[in-house]
């Protein structure tokens, strides 16, 4: 039988924005440095992948590790 996933759903940044993939072709590396949205990139309306900020990826990480240790 299948164990059910004890990890919540991590907290989302509500300043995310759904974006088509030509939207991440066009990002220079500028621009990746300065974001400040977790973008959804999305081809034909299908999630394809999340791109967020590096520290923002580091405190998910350590939340998740958080609940696991409780």
């Amino acid at each position: 039988m299948a164990k059910a996933n004890p990890v919540s759903i991590p907290y989302l940044d509500p300043s995310v924005q759904h974006v088509g993939i030509s939207k991440l072709r066009a990002l220079n590396v500028a621009q990746l440095r300065d974001l400040d949205k977790t973008l959804v990139i999305q081809d034909n309306d299908k999630p394809l992948s999340v791109l967020l900020k590096y520290d923002h990826f580091m405190a998910i990480q350590e939340r998740l590790g958080e609940e696991g240790d409780s």
